[in-house]
């Protein structure tokens, strides 16, 4: 599955790379736009089905007090609510279940860019695999592992980005003993940016989220982990990652922004039942309550 996901979005860059002057850097951040416009309209959805259920949260946090002991009462209503509010529960899972396959794809994409990309013939890869090894046997494995450094080494593809930069660079080569291997340290602010932009992108998704304590908690623990890894990946493996990376997080922000002015102009007051005083919630708006 994972073999025919990587296929297609490289076959996707390559006709993007072929357009933009096989400029696999262009082909790269073109590709990473496109993608984000071609989900916005699922996000957009993912979003609104997020803010619905938050809206009825109160009531459904009544009905399953109330239908405790009888869960055939409780799921009734609980359909009902659903229903009278236009809600799919699951809606909300749309986006993850296509990010992740897409995520998991672009790791190999971005690395064997010569397998997906320019889709050179296995052959030369391994020749070029066995040269660059000095082994005159070479496993599968050790030519997907170092394709991007052969196509680097061997000029088999435009990477170059500017500024003495190559998407086949790892910054953790910027401290290199080796001098052949060692990297500019330029390389560095590909993962020091990557970890800036992965908090701001948190900050800015989560500002308008109503959580319950346990919810917050276990929001700061991710909070805290994902930037982490996605800057250690940017650090540890060829900035072409972390440049596809990076700029997903900033089109991701961006992204935010505009949903966020479209809930607004769509946002209303409703009336959430369940106490002595109806609270006045605005919906996906600034997130507080007042009351009456």
């Amino acid at each position: 599955m994972i073999d025919f996901i990587c296929g297609l979005l490289g076959s996707i860059i390559r006709v993007i790379f072929n357009i933009f002057g096989q400029n696999y850097f262009v082909a790269l951040l073109i590709f990473t736009f496109l993608t984000k416009l071609i989900l916005f309209p699922l996000m957009l959805k993912q979003l609104k089905s997020t803010a619905a259920l938050q809206k009825i949260a109160p009531e459904d946090r009544r009905l399953r007090e109330k239908y405790k002991d009888n869960p055939e009462k409780l799921s009734q209503e609980l359909g009902k609510l659903y229903t009278e509010n236009k809600i799919k529960p699951l809606g909300g899972c749309i986006i993850p279940l296509i990010q992740i396959p897409i995520v998991f794809a672009m790791f190999w994409v971005v690395k064997q860019p010569l397998t997906y990309i320019t889709q050179t013939d296995p052959a030369i890869i391994e020749s070029y695999t066995q040269e660059y090894l000095g082994k005159e046997e070479v496993t599968e494995s050790e030519m997907n592992e170092y394709e991007i450094n052969i196509a680097k080494k061997y000029d088999l593809l435009d990477m170059n980005i500017g500024f003495g930069l190559n998407l086949g660079d790892t910054p953790k080569d910027a401290f290199s003993n080796d001098g052949n291997n060692r990297v500019s340290k330029l390389t560095l602010i590909i993962p020091l940016l990557t970890l800036v932009f992965a908090i701001i992108s948190n900050k800015i998704s989560q500002r308008k989220m109503q959580m319950t304590e346990d919810q917050a908690e276990m929001q700061k623990s991710m909070n805290l982990v994902m930037p982490l890894l996605s800057t250690y990946i940017a650090f540890a493996w060829p900035i072409a990652l972390g440049v596809y990376w990076l700029f997903g997080s900033v089109l991701g922000i961006i992204q935010q922004l505009v949903i966020d002015k479209i809930m607004e102009k769509e946002s209303g007051v409703i009336e959430v039942k369940g106490k002595k005083k109806k609270d006045k919630v605005l919906f996906l708006g600034k997130g507080d309550n007042n009351n009456d």
